[in-house]
């Protein structure tokens, strides 16, 4: 990946005609994370009835369950690095 910030003394800064692909980048990033925050609640919701119905240990739970904890993990990755 290209990287469109550099780190000075100043703090960071985007070299002059990278902006616009800088604030692309950005907000595919926005939209990327808000996807990962929206698909967490559809999973939950789609985990409660599961779970209310007694059948955590069924198929079709363990894989929302799997892919729960990937995005709790992508969002984890993000926070440890101040993204969020």
């Amino acid at each position: 990946m290209e990287r469109y910030t550099q780190h000075s003394r100043t703090g960071w800064q985007v070299p002059e005609g990278l902006e616009q692909a800088a604030a692309e980048r950005l907000a595919h990033f926005e939209d990327a994370y808000e996807d990962i925050r929206s698909r967490q609640a559809r999973l939950e919701e789609q985990m409660e009835p599961l779970r209310a119905a007694g059948k955590q240990k069924s198929v079709r739970f363990r894989e929302l369950l799997g892919e729960k904890l990937m995005l709790q993990q992508m969002v984890m990755i993000l926070e440890s690095h101040g993204l969020t």
